[in-house]
């Protein structure tokens, strides 16, 4: 059975594959469905949907479309579907392919004239074949229920393909040098972090802009392996009334890229830094340099939105660590029939939240 842990110490050479395989995946995308849409929504579930937060704001910088992400469940019950038409583009996101309402969104969106395309790691899968063409996220098969690789390597993909309808080109290979320092940088510190949050009763993660969605993910990941309850905020949000439950036993961890939202974020810190000591930061050297609790120094592209691709590895590694130190498999599900009962997913013949047949 794949671990998490192997998964996740995959991401750099997963990356690598990602920025050698895109620049003709973006070029089949645009081929297929073209590139003039005034529209663009953005379909996914849990992880994919996190991705799809952080890809937004490429989607938005690259190409003069209204973009929005959406949730299955709203947009078959509860979109209007009058806006569907042939210059709308409807992404689908699933990395197995297998999400039963991305599936359907899907079918929906192409049986009211939108072009679509299925945004996936396994393209083989029937449920790709939903869309008018098929875009390779480049992943390769991440055997495991909660996701590491497959949320890093799909946003880059999306990032690509933002650019190309745009019909700009997104280098993407400077991703693959700074995700293997982070790794590193992971694996000299995250000790002290799982030995701090091992009896964490709860968590709270802020950030800001683009670094939303690795927060919305970084509170997934810590939920469904860890299972205790995790918030995030943007950090002016956070100013407008959680603010009032902090005490000395929260926990925080502020995930802060260079970007708009920095200082402020600093302001946050030196607030909640006199009433909890309990305050972990993920940030670039500037900002970490007098910060004097548990920190993860990040490297800096100097682009915001490839910035904060890599600071979900910390947090799906601290996720995957205390975990193990609570005596569970973080790739085990709870409820491994869950999906099946529910009709969530299309369950694939070796059940990744087991690792046995189905």
């Amino acid at each position: 059975m794949a671990t998490m842990k192997e998964s996740l110490l995959m991401q750099a050479e997963t990356m690598a594959e990602v920025s050698r395989e895109m620049p003709a995946e973006v070029k089949r995308a645009v081929e297929m469905v073209g590139s003039n849409f005034s529209k663009i929504y953005i379909i996914g579930s849990g992880t994919s949907l996190n991705a799809a937060k952080t890809a937004l704001y490429a989607f938005e910088h690259y190409t003069a479309a209204e973009v929005r992400t959406v949730a299955p469940f709203d947009f078959l019950h509860y979109f209007p579907l009058e806006r569907l038409k042939e210059d709308t583009l409807v992404l689908g996101i699933s990395q197995t392919a297998r999400s039963i309402g991305t599936i359907e969104c899907i079918k929906l969106a192409r049986s009211k004239g939108a072009k679509t395309i299925f945004v996936t790691a396994e393209p083989e899968n029937p449920g790709a074949q939903s869309a008018d063409g098929i875009f390779n996220t480049w992943t390769g098969l991440e055997l495991v229920g909660a996701k590491t690789r497959g949320f890093t390597s799909t946003i880059a993909a999306l990032y690509a393909l933002a650019a190309g309808l745009g019909k700009e080109n997104l280098d993407l290979c400077p991703l693959v040098g700074a995700m293997a320092d982070t790794l590193k940088e992971t694996e000299r510190e995250i000790e002290g972090w799982v030995q701090e949050l091992l009896t964490a009763e709860s968590l709270t993660l802020i950030s800001y802009g683009p670094t939303m969605g690795i927060a919305a993910e970084g509170a997934l990941k810590i939920t469904e392996t860890v299972r205790i309850p995790v918030e995030y905020y943007d950090v002016e949000e956070y100013m407008h009334g959680p603010y009032h439950k902090l005490t000395d036993k929260s926990n925080m961890v502020f995930i802060c890229p260079p970007g708009a939202g920095q200082a402020r974020a600093k302001q946050l810190i030196e607030f909640a830094g006199k009433i909890t000591t309990h305050i972990y930061l993920l940030a670039d050297a500037p900002l970490s340099h007098n910060f004097k609790g548990l920190k993860m120094v990040m490297p800096a592209l100097g682009n915001e939105m490839l910035d904060c691709i890599n600071y979900i590895i910390p947090l799906q590694w601290l996720a995957n660590d205390i975990t193990l130190r609570l005596g569970r498999q973080p790739e085990k599900s709870a409820y491994p029939e869950f999906h099946k009962i529910l009709g969530s997913k299309y369950m694939p013949k070796i059940n990744y939240y087991t690792g046995e047949e189905a």
